[in-house]
């Protein structure tokens, strides 16, 4: 075997000298460390090297650190396996690089992971002594090698540089990476940490502007909930050009209170959506860097996939595309037809094409939706926005990004639909031919409708859903219905919706909770109005019916009124009209998960209308269930959509004298219908 010059030089070296050595830093750094930085080292790493390396620098858990590697190791120096035409191995070509927090062998605070992507920043998984290795062959859990010897006629090393973070902020991060690169506009290295960081920052911005914007939101929203009773002008744009005049501008538009707090609370929603998609997103591509890192045992068992990696490496790129999928997860089951698949690609060379495939058929993109580039030629980065329609069953769901160079990558997400939604009940009441109070003409039907929507459009098992009308809506089936039958079957992860179309009505009570002197009671089908107390159901029940049932989802609507107003579902049992404080909504909706929709506020009219055949409210939220409140043509109807819906339609139908009102939230989205 020939010897080699370096070889002996190196052994002739002190062992200490094969860490820090004399090679040059990757960073010019200044003189005085930038406050983001905590820490700062550079080492040299040698090829002919065997075993995990203590760097010196003590990492708390938690710690986020960054490494950069420059230079090359020939691992075949006297000829290679045949058919491997390429033994320069670099930082990053991913495989060889390994890092380790902890002391090793008998510590069970080591755990080494497989470096992948040059310039990544880490979060320390456990406390102790950064240790870094070279990796040739196989190696045990705490990265020491099983063959030591393959290390022997190794030539090169590893230039590496590492920072140590005062915080986690991207923002900062990315800077002190743009600064650098200016410096050495040419560095790889730089230029990787550069990106992988640029990627987090826009995410972590974005994150920041969309918290401050719902602290900003809920501080509007107590503050006008705090004020009295006003009503709020909001302008309306002046008409467009009519020749050399302008049109004159409409009177403005009145918004009451409550309105105005809907629309707030409408905008709380969708940033509160936005701000947990990029925290998934965040978390998204965190996982995929991670994965990225790992070094797979089939890697060195294969010695197919090694050739074809080394090729592909020596033909031209450096690293293969990203692809982060950002939504839907990894194994999700879902009830919907079609689900919303975003993410991103990108590539540092520049991405030549995307393809996405489902149950490995191509997916063909709608015109003007989907995959969206910005710029112009091979982009860097593209943005993933598709719909996608579902098979029942499994469905595999594949990205392949092809870069400039050709060199490839793919990401797969399996989602699967679920035939039949058997995790929902549902209590749907609807009364008409009261025979002590004045009858209604459309809350059968109201009911009959919801309960028809929930069984066909729905597909939830009729046996999940009791319908109860007119003679059937006793204040025992009632009772019997909601405290018992829902309390037995809803279990903790399902969801629970209750319909009410019916009469309401109020009643002098000087201990009412709610400071208006009322009490608030929905009338069964034998309701007496002399003695509502015992043959009606009091809102105070209903909160204790709601605290029985286990399920964390719960929806009430109730398609009723309170204001004693004649036109309308209630009666007029006091012989005067109060003021009638809703404080009774937010006492029902109190607990985790309830939602409360009611068709009118507290002292307005529940109307029924002869064109509609329906309750108004009824109506529309039927309307809405169906599809038309699918704001974003997702296939899926929420709680905030169909809120919404109702909350522009009925009072554009009733000249603005009815307006719908939620209570409660639940966390995450609360889906209420599927339109595919």
């Amino acid at each position: 075997m020939k010897k080699r010059c370096c070889l002996v030089c190196c052994f002739s070296i002190p062992l200490f000298l094969l860490i820090t050595g004399c090679s040059k830093p990757i960073l010019k750094m200044p003189e005085s460390l930038p406050p983001i930085v905590k820490e700062y080292k550079h080492i040299k790493l040698y090829g002919n090297r065997p075993g995990m390396v203590n760097t010196g620098l003590y990492l708390n858990e938690d710690d986020f650190f960054s490494i950069l590697a420059t230079g090359s190791i020939d691992v075949w120096p006297f000829g290679a396996p045949p058919g491997y035409k390429y033994h320069d191995v670099r930082p990053e070509h991913s495989w060889p690089f390994m890092v380790r927090i902890g002391k090793g062998v008998g510590d069970n605070t080591a755990f080494p992971t497989f470096w992948g992507t040059n310039g990544t920043t880490y979060a320390a998984w456990t406390s102790g002594n950064l240790h870094l290795g070279i990796r040739d062959g196989k190696v045990d859990i705490y990265g020491e090698p099983y063959n030591p010897e393959f290390y022997r006629d190794n030539v090169g090393f590893f230039g590496v540089d590492i920072i140590v973070w005062e915080k986690e902020d991207y923002v900062q991060i990315a800077d002190f990476f743009e600064k650098m690169e200016k410096n050495d506009p040419n560095n790889k290295a730089i230029q990787d940490a550069l990106r992988h960081a640029e990627v987090t920052k826009e995410i972590e911005i974005a994150s920041r502007k969309a918290s401050k914007e719902i602290e900003e939101t809920k501080k509007k929203i107590e503050n006008l909930k705090a004020q009295p009773e006003q009503k709020e002008v909001q302008a309306i744009q002046a008409g467009p050009y009519k020749g050399s005049e302008v049109q004159p501008s409409p009177p403005p538009v009145e918004a009451s209170k409550e309105e105005t707090i809907a629309q707030l609370e409408a905008k709380l929603a969708k940033l509160t959506q936005t701000l947990a998609e990029l925290q998934e997103m965040e978390k998204e591509l965190s996982a995929e860097r991670e994965k990225s890192s790992l070094l797979s045992e089939e890697l060195e068992e294969s010695k197919k996939k090694e050739k074809d990696l080394l090729v592909k490496l020596r033909e031209g790129s450096n690293a293969p595309p990203v692809i982060v999928i950002a939504s839907p997860k990894d194994g999700s089951r879902v009830e919907a037809n079609i689900i919303h698949l975003t993410g991103v690609a990108e590539d540092d060379k520049g991405l030549a094409r995307l393809e996405m495939f489902m149950n490995n058929k191509p997916i063909i993109r709608e015109t003007h939706r989907g995959v969206r580039i910005t710029g112009e030629g091979n982009q860097k980065r593209i943005n993933i926005s598709e719909r996608i329609l579902l098979e029942k069953g499994e469905n595999q769901i594949r990205i392949r990004a092809v870069d400039s160079d050709g060199l490839w990558s793919e990401n797969r997400v399996t989602v699967h639909k679920l035939e039949i939604r058997r995790n929902i009940w549902a209590v749907v009441i609807g009364i008409n031919a009261y025979p002590n109070v004045r009858q209604l003409k459309f809350a059968v039907d109201d009911a009959r409708m919801f309960y028809d929507h929930l069984v066909n459009d729905n597909r939830i098992p009729s046996e999940n859903v009791t319908l109860l009308v007119d003679r059937e809506a006793t204040l025992t089936k009632l009772r019997s219905a909601l405290g018992t039958h829902l309390k037995n079957k809803g279990g903790k992860e399902d969801m629970v919706i209750i319909f009410f179309a019916g009469h309401g009505a109020t009643e002098k009570d000087v201990m009412s909770p709610d400071g208006d002197g009322l009490e608030k009671y929905l009338l069964p089908y034998d309701a007496d109005p002399k003695d509502l107390y015992a043959t009606a159901l009091p809102m105070e029940e209903i909160s204790r019916i709601f605290k029985r049932i286990r399920s964390e989802r719960l929806v009430f609507f109730a398609d009723s009124c309170y204001s004693g107003a004649s036109g309308g579902r209630t009666i007029d049992i006091t012989g005067m009209r109060a003021s009638i404080s809703d404080a009774f909504l937010d006492r029902i909706a109190t607990g985790k998960g309830r939602v409360i929709m009611t068709a009118s506020g507290a002292n307005e009219v529940s109307a029924e209308n002869d064109e509609l055949k329906h309750g108004v409210f009824t109506y529309y939220l039927v309307e809405g269930l169906k599809g038309m409140a699918d704001a974003d043509e997702d296939g899926l109807i929420t709680v905030e959509e169909v809120y919404r819906y109702v909350s522009d339609k009925v009072p554009q139908a009733t000249g603005q004298e009815q307006h719908p009102v939620k209570k409660g939230t639940v966390e995450g989205r609360l889906i209420l219908g599927v339109t595919r």
